[in-house]
């Protein structure tokens, strides 16, 4: 099933000592981009939890935020660093005497200062480390849903503008049929005309045998067969499901060098405009794929 790289997840986890809120964000991303914004005490987990997200996810900007209230504060293992803070207690007392004023410090600035914040060594309560797993496990979960269901929407879009790109195509096939024909046969009594304006004898087979050369370049009967195979091979891969952003970026690209050769082939006002079509709504097709996983 097709993920979108699109989506929200969350959970709370409620008991007699604790309260713990995971909330999951992300957007469209080339690579796995994950942003912590959780408690000083609970980064020494992050390598353990960013294994678990990873066999969930490949691509995207993730924000993972961690919330905690706790009843008993030892629980955290977090310490106030008195070293440090009595150095630049005793610095700004020294300058305050210097500059001939009295020095009192403001303790509740210590509440904004991390660095004067340490983790104590404690090891944390196994059944709190665990609840706070259990959330992650459960936001994840929830966040998967969520770019699960936008992904099947984006895949049953995308089926739908392949199916109208299928139908320019036919109509572009239909069109250039006879372009060559047309051409072939324009191109002859043009050229027989200048020939006798200057009154030159050609080789009929040899002349021919040029412009059959001339009208060819205008054959765009190959570039609408691997149009086709394109349009079916990105079928293919929204049915098959997995990772499938890259691939359908790379196939649409090669659907835009396809289409631009045949504009570039045939100037002709009936093509040009089912070539703006199928154009327009390929670059529809290309927003929606790069929110793909």
């Amino acid at each position: 099933m097709p993920k979108s790289m699109t989506g929200y997840g969350s959970s709370l986890t409620r008991t007699d000592d604790w309260s713990i809120s995971w909330e999951i964000k992300s957007v469209n991303g080339k690579f796995l981009d994950l942003k912590w914004k959780i408690p000083q005490t609970m980064y020494g987990s992050v390598a353990e939890w960013e294994k678990t997200i990873r066999s969930k996810a490949a691509r995207g900007r993730v924000e993972l935020f961690l919330k905690i209230q706790i009843t008993d504060p030892d629980r955290l293992g977090l310490e106030l660093d008195t070293t440090m803070l009595q150095a630049m207690l005793g610095q700004l007392d020294k300058l305050a005497k210097e500059q001939g004023h009295s020095f009192v410090p403001d303790y509740n600035t210590l509440l904004s200062m991390p660095s004067l914040w340490k983790d104590s060594g404690n090891v944390l309560d196994p059944q709190f480390a665990s609840d706070v797993q259990a959330g992650l496990v459960t936001a994840l979960n929830d966040w998967n849903q969520c770019r699960t269901r936008e992904g099947q929407a984006l895949r049953e879009d995308l089926l739908a503008r392949i199916q109208v790109l299928k139908s320019i195509v036919l109509e572009i096939r239909e069109v250039a049929k006879d372009i060559v024909k047309d051409r072939f046969v324009l191109i002859q009594e043009r050229v027989n005309q200048l020939l006798e304006q200057v009154d030159v004898q050609v080789d009929d087979s040899r002349m021919l045998h040029e412009l059959a050369i001339l009208s060819d370049k205008l054959d765009v009967s190959e570039e609408l067969t691997r149009l086709d195979a394109h349009l079916k091979a990105i079928e293919s891969i929204l049915d098959a499901g997995g990772e499938m952003g890259r691939k359908l970026d790379f196939l649409l690209q090669e659907c835009f060098r396809e289409i631009n050769t045949c504009g570039n082939k045939v100037q002709k006002h009936e093509l040009g405009a089912r070539t703006v079509a199928f154009k327009a709504e390929l670059e529809k097709c290309r927003e929606q794929v790069q929110n793909l996983e």
